[in-house]
């Protein structure tokens, strides 16, 4: 009979730490998967999409990715630095200019999504537009020059991109060195995806342009990948419904 009140503590502890335990998880939960707030921002023009490899655990390597770090602003204008990445996950990708939703917990990135400047709250669309500077270009060739003095940021000893007109196409051509050969190949399924949404984002600023024309390939003359992007291609992110 005097094991009882020991058997009913113990009960009691144990019950305790099951409903501690509870309350931890959904916490825990809460703080990293549960949407808290909407931040929105806009790719800059000048982002640099040289994709980096992808290790697990063990360091083994498992692809490419894209990493996003941004800042972003909510209904109210306030600011967070955000990150998410892009593991060649198509949908995931958007070219600079593009106007992004990023749906974020108190702890991480749960989803984003590209929407159309419209929709951005006006506080955040404020916030956004005191330090990104649309284009000033009128005419595709002061556009060209433009991408070119904005794609120059990108060049290292191992990559050269630049952009040139030709009538009402964009010519987008990145140079690897022959070393770079895996990393070329990496950055071409990358910017396919991108190329195919630069092409509607070129279009709203320029009704006039036909297509665009994406080249990559090693300074030794080697192709590694050349596509046309005009209004039959299609995005990702329309086909998923994002």
């Amino acid at each position: 009979m005097k094991k009882k009140p020991v058997f009913w503590i113990i009960s009691i502890v144990i019950a305790a730490l099951v409903v501690l335990a509870a309350i931890w998880f959904k916490q825990y939960y809460d703080e990293r998967y549960v949407v808290d707030d909407y931040y929105y921002t806009v790719i800059p023009l000048d982002y640099d999409y040289t994709p980096a490899r992808a290790l697990n655990s063990d360091g083994a390597h498992m692809g490419y990715q894209k990493e996003y770090r941004l800042v972003c602003y909510n209904a109210n204008g306030d600011a967070r630095e955000l990150t998410f990445l892009a593991m060649l996950d198509f949908q995931e990708l958007y070219p600079p200019g593009t106007y992004v939703r990023v749906s974020a917990s108190k702890k991480n990135v749960v989803r984003q999504n590209a929407l159309d400047k419209a929709d951005v709250p006006a506080a955040a669309l404020e916030k956004i537009n005191e330090s990104f500077t649309p284009s000033s270009a009128s005419t595709l060739a002061e556009y060209a020059a433009e991408q070119s003095v904005r794609l120059r940021a990108r060049n290292t000893p191992s990559l050269t991109v630049a952009c040139a007109v030709d009538g009402t196409t964009l010519m987008y051509t990145y140079v690897y060195s022959t070393g770079a050969k895996e990393m070329a190949e990496a950055a071409a399924e990358l910017q396919d995806f991108v190329y195919r949404a630069q092409f509607r984002t070129d279009s709203d600023l320029f009704p006039e342009l036909s297509a665009i024309f994406l080249v990559i390939k090693l300074d030794d003359g080697t192709e590694i990948f050349s596509q046309k992007y005009d209004t039959r291609v299609t995005f990702a992110y329309d086909e998923k419904g994002l």
